[in-house]
């Protein structure tokens, strides 16, 4: 009875042995599995955290602004060439300019400047457009992106080239002149021709005091446009020889006037003071009639006036010519010139002082030279 009731007690006690046996296994197969599943997951992170930062490293580098630095980047080193090797454009040079000095006037708007750039209105995602402009704003140039198709980044991302360059290059500069017609005009070194007339020649108004037998030349009016630098303008007169071009800041333009000086100078300066000397005793009644006839062509119908307008002058004593002077000469052509001649005309009168009457005259004389001989063609009153 004894023996039997210890029976059971055994069989519990192996039972228990049994089920903690069971619970070790399963505990060290968890452990294993969770630090399997860690493995893989650490891993894995790995794997998607180096894939992430290629990824992000990848699509930086594929932003179009990174080749947008790099052109600016030209811009503040200065680099002409680039900058006029890349333009999309060209800029036109007209006939009076060269390349260099397209080459100047780029220089001149990028030198001792530093240049940042700024997206577009009109820049999208699959066109990238940048303005390059000076750090206070101003806009130097607009550049374009295209795609590089033959070296595409990895992950599909775009690489991006420049596309087009428009560096702004308006010229800024022009040559109004104006001249006599029968003289040479140069701009930079060219001569210009009647292409280069802005209106047609004006015909001279003083023709009235030499028609029928010569011909004040007309104004010639030019204008030469589109000019990347300030121009030089010459001129030569109708002889060849070089003349004075002036610049008149106010109006912008340039002017050449007729010369002053020629080779009969001496010859006709003696001829006009003593046209004006008789003129002078003409009108006071101290010549014949036809004393002033040497003085004009033949039928002259300025010489018909004079002598139409003579009348009775006071009566008077010995008259005599002083302080003869040529005051100016204007030289308009080879057989056109114009004097002003003044005289004083010294004459002893009945009354009054025993000073004589000094009598000015101011000659505004129009010479016209007829066949080789140099005659009064007209008087400006």
């Amino acid at each position: 009875m004894r023996s039997s009731g210890n029976k059971p007690d055994i069989d519990k006690n192996t039972e228990k042995k049994g089920g903690k046996g069971k619970l070790n296994f399963f505990l060290v197969f968890l452990v294993c599995w969770l630090v399997v599943i860690t493995g893989i997951i650490a891993w894995f992170l790995l794997r998607f955290n180096d894939f992430a930062g290629k990824y992000e490293s990848q699509y930086q580098d594929s932003l179009p602004y990174h080749t947008a630095e790099l052109i600016t980047q030209r811009f503040n080193e200065h680099d002409v060439g680039y900058i006029l090797e890349n333009m999309t454009q060209k800029p036109q040079i007209s006939a009076f300019e060269d390349e260099s000095v397209i080459e100047d006037y780029v220089r001149s708007l990028i030198v001792e400047k530093s240049f940042i750039y700024s997206e577009t209105e009109n820049s999208t995602e699959s066109a990238p457009e940048y303005y390059i402009k000076t750090d206070d704003g101003l806009i130097v140039a607009r550049v374009g992106l295209a795609e590089e198709k033959i070296s595409n980044l990895p992950y599909g991302f775009k690489s991006w080239k420049e596309g087009s360059l428009e560096f702004y290059t308006d010229p800024v500069y022009e040559a109004k002149i104006t001249a006599p017609e029968t003289f040479r005009i140069y701009v930079n070194g060219i001569e210009l021709t009647k292409k280069e007339y802005s209106e047609p020649v004006i015909e001279s108004e003083l023709n009235q005091y030499v028609e029928p037998y010569a011909t004040v030349p007309g104004t010639a009016s030019y204008l030469v446009k589109g000019l990347y630098k300030e121009p030089e303008v010459t001129a030569k007169d109708f002889r060849g020889n070089s003349c004075d071009c002036v610049y008149d800041e106010n109006t912008g333009s340039y002017s050449v006037g007729f010369v002053k000086d020629f080779d009969e100078y001496d010859e006709l300066s003696e001829f006009a003071i003593s046209f004006a000397s008789t003129f002078a005793n003409f009108v006071s009644c101290d010549t014949k009639e036809n004393a002033l006839d040497k003085y004009f062509p033949s039928k002259s119908k300025t010489l018909s006036y004079i002598k139409n307008s003579r009348s009775v002058y006071t009566k008077h004593g010995n008259v005599s010519i002083h302080n003869e002077e040529i005051r100016d000469c204007i030289v308009y052509s080879e057989d056109v010139v114009y004097m002003e001649v003044f005289v004083e005309q010294w004459m002893e009168m009945y009354w009054g002082s025993d000073e004589p009457e000094v009598l000015p005259t101011d000659a505004h004389v129009y010479f016209v030279k007829i066949d080789g001989k140099w005659y009064v063609g007209g008087i400006k009153y």
